[in-house]
């Protein structure tokens, strides 16, 4: 039996309108898969921004504690000592009866060097230093006390022309220069430090070397003990960037941070 016009439009009308309905299903499902990977990531990008934060702001907490015993350190075995001595000399020529220059001027020399560290002490006062500085500027200060040691030759130096870096990320740069810092200071036993900064056309490096014992990487960083070094590796990857840490034992070992430019 043939069909008939009318079965036709019917088949086609309803035909149509399976298709439209598939068709506006496929639309809404994919329209809440979108929605719902949109809010997805706004919400990874919101953890992240919190963690951020987070660790931003215990950097911030570090680098105050850090500058606080670094000024109760310099306080008391620096500038207290030469102050005393002051004292006794000026106690010594306040006895006597003729003024003896040659004293005078020591103390004049010891007062002298009394307000040149206080000076000093003055430039790492706050954590908020640095936002006035460049990232190279705060770091020569901070390679100072280490040089007044006399144990290690720490030395900045820079290829490239430098570029500015948004202040939170500066703040953060900093605090991972400061632990690498540390790490070589408490563990490394090595007379030489150098951090090279390289500005390339995409990013930034900076590499953190030393001539020390050096360590094994691997081992340290599945230690319990190697805390510092997965806490540096968190806070790179948190400003966008990668760690890469290269040690020889007995020949040094090498921290290189690599951050691409905003």
């Amino acid at each position: 039996m043939a069909k008939t016009p009318t079965a036709d439009i019917y088949f086609l009308i309803f035909a149509s309108i399976i298709l439209f309905a598939a068709f506006i299903f496929c639309i809404i499902y994919f329209f809440n898969h979108y929605r719902k990977k949109e809010r997805k990531n706004f919400l990874d990008q919101q953890a992240l921004k919190t963690v951020f934060e987070r660790e931003l702001l215990q950097s911030k907490i570090e680098m105050q504690e850090q500058t606080f015993n670094y000024i109760s350190q310099e306080i008391h075995d620096n500038v207290g000592q030469i102050l005393s001595l002051a004292k006794v000399q000026i106690n010594i020529m306040n006895e006597s009866v003729n003024v003896n220059n040659p004293m005078l001027d020591q103390v004049k020399e010891n007062i002298g060097k009394a307000l040149s560290d206080l000076r000093g002490i003055a430039k790492r006062l706050s954590n908020e230093r640095i936002r006035d500085l460049s990232i190279l500027d705060a770091v020569r200060i901070e390679t100072e006390p280490i040089n007044k040691t006399g144990i290690i030759n720490a030395n900045v130096s820079v290829k490239g022309d430098e570029r500015k870096m948004d202040e939170q990320k500066k703040q953060m740069l900093f605090r991972i220069i400061q632990e690498c810092l540390q790490n070589v200071i408490k563990h490394a036993e090595c007379s030489r430090l150098e951090i090279d900064f390289c500005y390339l056309p995409e990013k930034m490096e900076v590499f953190v070397r030393d001539n020390g014992k050096g360590f094994d990487v691997d081992k340290a960083l599945s230690d319990s003990d190697g805390l510092g070094l997965q806490n540096i590796r968190t806070r790179v990857s948190l400003i966008g960037g990668e760690l890469l840490i290269e040690s020889t034992i007995s020949k040094g070992s090498t921290f290189i941070i690599k951050i691409p430019h905003e």
